[in-house]
């Protein structure tokens, strides 16, 4: 009984195209997103991202992000534009690029994060299979130590399967 009202569950939301998880590729890292439509327009997203791998930026960070996003259909209903914001926790390692004033020398460093995101994009989703294509730009400010600008996972291009 039980996994016949799974079955009709995940069906429900096949039909609506409610729920997407997929993954975030990110120009220095990437991770997990799911997106849950709460009516056609709006939008809860979570992310799970892993920053700096690629050592390109100010060292490596992981974090959580929950986001809220407003949908705008195109002429083309495929197509949408959405905006929105949220927020992130997660740890930050500067990789010993942090600066100490009080020493006047960089030290290792890892911080626990937490902060405030934006949100802009355009998402694309297929009509014929399951799958929905979106890229997305999403500046970060942390407030933990300092007010400052978080560079991880700027820019991201996802991929999610429609259940």
């Amino acid at each position: 009984m039980m996994i016949f009202s799974l079955v009709l569950t995940q069906d429900s939301f096949a039909r609506t195209g409610d729920i997407g998880l997929g993954l975030r590729a990110t120009p220095d890292g990437g991770g997990f997103t799911g997106k849950f439509f709460i009516d056609r327009n709006l939008a809860i997203e979570g992310q799970m991202n892993a920053g700096g791998v690629l050592g390109w930026e100010d060292g490596t960070s992981f974090n959580a992000v929950a986001l809220i996003e407003y949908h705008i259909y195109l002429p083309n209903p495929d197509w949408r534009i959405f905006f929105g914001g949220g927020m992130h926790a997660g740890v930050w390692d500067h990789n010993g690029r942090v600066y100490n004033y009080e020493t006047g020398r960089y030290d290792a460093d890892n911080e626990g994060i937490f902060g405030i995101d934006g949100i802009g994009g355009v998402e694309y989703r297929f009509r014929k299979i399951p799958l929905g294509l979106s890229a997305d730009f999403k500046p970060a400010i942390n407030f933990v130590r300092d007010v400052n600008y978080f560079p991880h996972n700027m820019f991201g291009l996802s991929a999610r399967f429609y259940l």
